[in-house]
């Protein structure tokens, strides 16, 4: 551990000669040595080891790849300081102020993190994202083993008007393209309900679905599986994306306004 240093040398005492009083280990020499590693177990690390240095330089694995420096804390131990941040060109820089879990801001040309002072106007929000662009991507969602080979399943972006979530849909990334055939049968199968929330009723009744039933219709909406439980048995619940009900909706509509125009022809 090279940062301890022996007190008392047990390997001399051996050597001396049976009789001599310095040959004879104390208990407060042991002590001594004992709260010497305990200390440096608890303040040091292993210079040998691979705990990060000081300063890392090269391509920061973040959204925009940003290319740069990674500047922690002295001993190259990272926590969520003001002390720390990502920074690189056309990067983010990450910092957080003691109230404040994340902060992410793209710059322009140094990705400089904004500092931890100026953000008091955001120290009650769990996470702020925000960007000097004034139209672009902020975060993406990859699948696969990063860097090497990932698929990028979505993004967050925004733009003057608003911000979009958006779910990956180039026809590159897809095979077997048809149209949807019978939606308005397959709509009909959803059963919409209403309920309240039993961890939060003064929420009132609200609209939705029960996702096990949404699956049998339109799984891709639904996430996870019915009673599914994790090793100790704790809950794992499903959950539902109602986008994913959106070219369903789509193409019910569109079978029903050709049934209209066909019976307005016949009318007509």
């Amino acid at each position: 551990m090279s940062n301890y240093t022996k007190t008392v040398n047990f390997a001399a005492k051996d050597a001396l000669t049976t009789g001599d009083a310095n040959k004879v280990v104390k208990g407060t020499e042991i002590d001594t040595e004992f709260n010497n590693i305990a200390t440096a177990v608890a303040t040091k690390y292993d210079s040998s080891s691979t705990l990060p240095v000081s300063t890392v330089s090269g391509t920061l694995p973040i959204a925009n790849g940003g290319t740069g420096s990674s500047t922690l804390l002295a001993a190259g131990i990272p926590t969520l300081s003001a002390a720390n941040s990502f920074t690189g060109t056309n990067g983010f820089g990450i910092t957080a102020a003691t109230n404040l879990p994340i902060f992410a801001r793209a710059t322009i040309s140094t990705g400089t993190a904004i500092a931890a002072q100026n953000l008091s106007t955001y120290n009650t929000v769990p996470l702020t994202v925000a960007s000097d662009f004034s139209n672009g991507t902020l975060v993406v969602f990859y699948a696969g083993t990063f860097p090497s080979s990932v698929t990028t399943t979505g993004t967050i972006a925004i733009s003057g008007a608003g911000t979009n979530y958006n779910t990956s849909s180039d026809y590159r990334l897809k095979s077997n393209v048809a149209p949807l055939s019978n939606a308005i049968t397959k709509l009909k199968q959803i059963a919409p309900k209403t309920y309240t929330w039993i961890n939060y009723p003064e929420a009132g009744t609200v609209h939705g679905f029960i996702a096990h039933e949404l699956q049998a219709v339109v799984p891709q909406a639904v996430n996870g599986e019915k009673d599914a439980v994790d090793a100790n048995g704790k809950p794992e619940y499903q959950g539902v994306d109602s986008s994913n009900l959106v070219p369903l909706l789509t193409a019910a509509l569109q079978e029903a306004i050709t049934r209209i125009e066909a019976l307005e022809a016949k009318v007509g």
